[in-house]
């Protein structure tokens, strides 16, 4: 029988590679808050913890049981702190609350509500994977001050659900990669730029999709994994 993930934020380009990539291995059902219409899909906006609570328990009177939780679910966002343009403009509240509610928030409720009806349950007595996604950018970027505060933030949580969750076999680690070639990269830089980071890399390229697979295989099969943070980002 196949192990099944629980994939969060499937509709983005990280969440999308995941389910190509993996989706012949595992039985993976998707949670994102696009309305589209496939097969083990569910809707869902993981900010507002009332629905994804809602959606969690129909997910499992449908499914029973989960062995793996991927929290890739995202929002990138440049802004500075404070910049001029004709007067002085400091950040955005509103767009600082929205990005730590897209990537902060929605990987606590999603795993809060994991724990809640896979984890706990008498019934589920299988080991438990829990992989969140940080970012190479966790450490401070210019013009990222929420996306960044965000993914430290992650990175944090994640250590302790470890510390917490171990004696439950439960094991927790992020994934942090740098920059990939694919369409969210693509989107939010320009060629300059692109070109830039690539020469700031020992590598002197972006990473390829099937390296960040390799890295989720690596956490799922590497049972005394637990607890850190894996940087996929070429020597960045």
């Amino acid at each position: 029988m196949k192990k099944k993930i629980l994939l969060i934020g499937s509709e983005g380009s990280i969440g999308k590679s995941i389910f190509n990539s993996l989706k012949k291995k595992y039985e993976i059902i998707q949670v994102d808050k696009k309305k589209i219409s496939k097969a083990n899909y569910f809707n869902c906006n993981m900010n507002n913890s009332k629905i994804a609570s809602k959606t969690f328990k129909k997910i499992k009177k449908k499914f029973k049981d989960f062995d793996i939780l991927i929290n890739c679910l995202g929002q990138i966002h440049n802004e500075l702190i404070l910049r001029y343009k004709k007067k002085f403009i400091t950040h955005s509240i509103n767009t600082w609350r929205n990005v730590l509610n897209n990537n902060l928030n929605s990987t606590f409720i999603s795993c809060k509500f994991f724990i809640d009806n896979f984890c706990i349950d008498k019934k589920n007595k299988n080991a438990k994977i829990i992989i969140n996604f940080s970012s190479v950018n966790s450490n401070g970027t210019v013009g990222q001050s929420a996306y960044s505060s965000s993914k430290s933030a992650i990175e944090t949580f994640t250590a302790v659900l470890s510390k917490e969750l171990g004696f439950f076999n439960i094991r927790a680690a992020c994934i942090a990669p740098g920059y990939f070639d694919i369409k969210s990269t693509n989107n939010n830089l320009s060629v300059e730029k692109k070109n830039n980071k690539i020469n700031e890399i020992p590598l002197r390229r972006f990473g390829k999709i099937n390296e960040l697979i390799n890295a989720i295989n690596f956490i799922i099969k590497n049972k005394f994994y637990n607890g850190k943070v894996l940087r996929i980002d070429g020597g960045l």
